[in-house]
């Protein structure tokens, strides 16, 4: 009998998670959180302030950072949960996971670096290609 119960929690626990594994939008979401974030922590550490050029500059990285999630934004679905990655430099990285509805962000000094190294952020076919 305690056998069937634990049986039967692991698999609504299962069935869970597979109906509400996240999609991709709640990934990008999730992303573009991560990406404002770190824009607004850049801009109050170099003093820009808050003003009208500093607010357009602020909307034209959003912008930008949305198109490129949406056309190298790849994710790895599993069915219980889900991955998402980009690639940089030929290496393939982690930049969130997915579970029970929820996206968990990842490394915000990777995104950092990114930026301020000029990472090369690839597209799938570009890195299929190399």
């Amino acid at each position: 009998m305690k056998k069937l119960l634990v049986l039967i929690l692991i698999v609504a626990v299962a069935i869970l998670m597979v109906l509400t594994c996240p999609d991709k939008k709640a990934h990008k979401k999730a992303m573009m959180k991560a990406i404002t974030e770190y824009i607004d922590e850049e801009s109050d550490e170099r003093g820009f302030g808050e003003n009208i050029f500093t607010n357009l500059g602020k909307g034209v990285v959003r912008t930008a950072a949305s198109a490129a999630i949406d056309m190298k934004l790849k994710v790895d679905n599993y069915y219980l949960f889900n991955t998402t990655h980009i690639k940089m430099n030929g290496e393939k990285r982690l930049l969130s996971v997915g579970l029970f509805g929820k996206v968990i962000t990842f490394d915000k000094e990777m995104l950092r670096e990114a930026l301020e190294k000029g990472d090369k952020v690839e597209t799938e076919e570009e890195a299929g290609s190399n």
